[in-house]
């Protein structure tokens, strides 16, 4: 009975999705996924974990006017093809002086990964990735590492358990912007500003946030600039 039990759990072990972390300067990474193992022609959530030391950050795919977004170069099995990284809610990150947007606690890059229709049940298939990085505090630690992730094909009708890291992605989806359909915006420009205001679209009723923040994808707004936040009412937010 006990020889079963130890061959069992040994079974169990090499069925599950593995990851080995890496340790390079103030930053730890790893390739994680959502599932512990994938079917033929599925999509499912893996992620990049990264996790900096105290009071170190890394950045956002907008960073501002310092700083360097995470990349990952993939290397995948024949078939399998992944999506653009998506990015979680960022906050405002110090880099010496300046203000700049990351992310200064463990952050789950998603990225969507998709198998093949053909992929045969039984097999276990090795998703690599490059990742480099810029890792700052009051100096800056540019760094790599080359990361993969083992992950079982099950069959089709097979049930797959979700893994230990399962809820951190599912919380990391959960900070991703909305499509706006209660908000009515509009942009003017002064000069060097801009003034962005937002006023409830009639017949909607969003919640007002008590701390409104606007992150720039596309670097047109200055990240080091701070924003001047005016709630003249429940039913607008102005932002200069």
């Amino acid at each position: 009975m006990k020889l079963k039990l130890i061959i069992g759990l040994l079974l169990t072990f090499i069925a599950n999705s593995l990851s080995k972390p890496v340790k390079e300067g103030a930053l730890t990474t790893e390739l994680v996924s959502s599932k512990e193992s994938i079917h033929p022609g599925e999509t499912i959530d893996i992620a990049l974990r990264i996790k900096p030391n105290d009071g170190w950050h890394t950045y956002w795919k907008s960073p501002g006017i310092v700083g360097v977004p995470t990349k990952i170069d993939w290397t995948l099995p024949e078939g399998f093809n992944v999506g653009e990284i998506l990015w979680p809610q960022p906050q405002t990150v110090k880099m010496g002086p300046y203000d700049a947007y990351g992310y200064d606690k463990e952050v789950f890059l998603i990225v969507p990964l998709t198998s093949s229709g053909s992929l045969e049940p039984g097999k276990k298939l090795s998703v690599k990735a490059r990742v480099s990085w810029m890792c700052c505090s009051k100096v800056c630690q540019p760094g790599f590492a080359d990361l993969s992730l083992e992950l079982p094909v099950s069959k089709k009708n097979q049930t797959i358990k979700s893994t230990e890291w399962s809820k951190s992605i599912i919380k990391s989806r959960s900070t991703f912007p909305l499509v706006n359909e209660s908000w009515e915006t509009s942009a003017v420009r002064n000069g060097d500003d801009i003034e962005l205001t937002l006023k409830k679209i009639k017949g909607k009723n969003p919640t007002t946030p008590n701390n409104p923040y606007f992150f720039c994808e596309d670097g047109l707004i200055h990240s080091d600039k701070k924003q001047i936040i005016k709630i003249p009412s429940e039913e607008s937010i102005i932002l200069k």
